[in-house]
């Protein structure tokens, strides 16, 4: 069994891994430390040699657009590679889907869903 941060729901434990560019010694090690303090990240890893940044949160919680801020912030960018950002595509949709279920409010077996 894993062990997990405080305040990780292993079952909305996302991970993503994106290339990134303008990344300096500086700037990876800024990056690195500031998601890392974020409540709800279970772990980062900044590559500076790869140019990427792997990142594994509770996706409750975060979604990959606020991740990429505080890279934007920093000076540094997501790689406008086609492979790159078809990846970023599907990290939204799939935050999007964890925030979905997340809200969502299970029925009783025995009884009708709610209409809406």
């Amino acid at each position: 069994m894993n062990k997990h941060r405080p305040g990780i729901n292993e079952g909305f434990l996302t991970k993503h891994k994106l290339k990134l560019v303008s990344l300096s010694a500086s700037n990876a090690e800024a990056i690195r430390s500031e998601i890392d303090a974020m409540f709800g990240v279970d772990g980062v890893w900044v590559d500076r040699d790869t140019g990427t940044i792997k990142v594994a949160y509770d996706g409750s919680l975060h979604d990959v657009d606020e991740m990429l801020d505080i890279v934007r912030k920093h000076g540094a960018d997501v790689s406008s590679g086609w492979w790159n950002q078809f990846k970023l595509r599907r990290y939204r949709e799939t935050d999007q889907n964890i925030k979905n279920n997340a809200k969502h409010e299970p029925h009783c077996c025995n009884k009708m869903p709610p209409r809406r």
